[in-house]
């Protein structure tokens, strides 16, 4: 037996399971969306696109739509920012293996934390009267601040959350990386006088273009699973300041009435959007590569 056939057969049983899975859970929500099922009632008819276009008439749902997008923007750059800057400070700084490997331990902590854990240490950290960052505010006379209370605030408040967990932890990836490439291209760059800078920005961030990547998409994914985050520090509020697209269909399906079938076709929606935005990005991805 050849090795790719050998691993072809290996693999095909978790992959059928896992395709069944999902084909499964799609089928389910497809078939919810075009029906008019609802938690009260045992009743439903099929209804064929109805759902759809009153999602078209729904400005909450585009309100929603647009703190998604807002959502993604934010998390995905900034969590990328933090970790490519932290990664080349430490590199450039911390030369002992020790404190590197140190610094790196402490930074996998955050991720480690459930995100529940995480967003009710943080709400006590941005409260008004006890919070250790409203403190520091005020030392420097801007506080205090209603950081999840102010709709012009809360949906960034939260987002610091998970760049505070996704940045630290992705900045260890690219430390690691930055400390398996090869020495020869930044010891040219070096002797052509080149500052630290320059070396980073032109010579060893390019080198890690596929790895950069990689960790776009990760993110991206990651951040459209954000749910319990924003439900435990804002609930989606104040108002619908923090609602995204999972929270407003959670909204729908269970608290407002129990209406599965809207909450269906707007996850249906969101698959869809999902799925093109992926694509183009990952096309944009390949194109930065080459």
């Amino acid at each position: 037996m050849t090795r790719k056939r050998f691993v072809t057969l290996t693999l095909a049983p978790a992959i059928g399971l896992l395709a069944t899975l999902a084909l499964v859970s799609i089928a389910g929500a497809v078939w919810f969306a075009v029906m008019n099922r609802t938690l009260r009632s045992t009743d439903y008819e099929f209804v064929g696109f109805h759902n759809f276009m009153r999602l078209m008439r729904d400005r909450r749902f585009f309100n929603a739509l647009e703190n998604s997008i807002i959502w993604e923007v934010i998390t995905v750059v900034g969590t990328l920012t933090l970790a490519v800057l932290l990664a080349v400070l430490i590199f450039e700084t911390v030369k002992k293996p020790l404190w590197r490997n140190l610094i790196c331990f402490a930074f996998l902590v955050p991720v480690l934390l459930p995100r529940v854990a995480a967003a009710f240490i943080w709400r006590f950290l941005y409260s008004p009267s006890l919070g250790v960052i409203n403190y520091l505010c005020e030392l420097v006379g801007i506080g205090p601040v209603e950081f999840l209370a102010n709709p012009s605030l809360a949906l960034i408040s939260v987002a610091v959350v998970d760049i505070w967990q996704w940045g630290l932890f992705f900045t260890v990836i690219l430390l690691k990386l930055l400390e398996t490439l090869p020495r020869e291209p930044i010891e040219a760059a070096m002797l052509d006088n080149a500052r630290t800078w320059e070396i980073h920005a032109y010579v060893t961030i390019p080198m890690l273009k596929g790895p950069l990547i990689a960790l776009t998409l990760v993110k991206a994914v990651e951040s459209l699973r954000s749910f319990d985050l924003i439900f435990v520090m804002t609930g989606g509020g104040p108002g619908t300041a923090t609602e995204t697209l999972d929270l407003y269909a959670y909204q729908m399906g269970i608290n407002m009435g129990g209406r599965i079938s809207y909450a269906s076709a707007m996850s249906v929606l969101l698959l869809i959007v999902t799925m093109v935005a992926f694509t183009i990005i990952w096309k944009a991805g390949k194109k930065w590569a080459n």
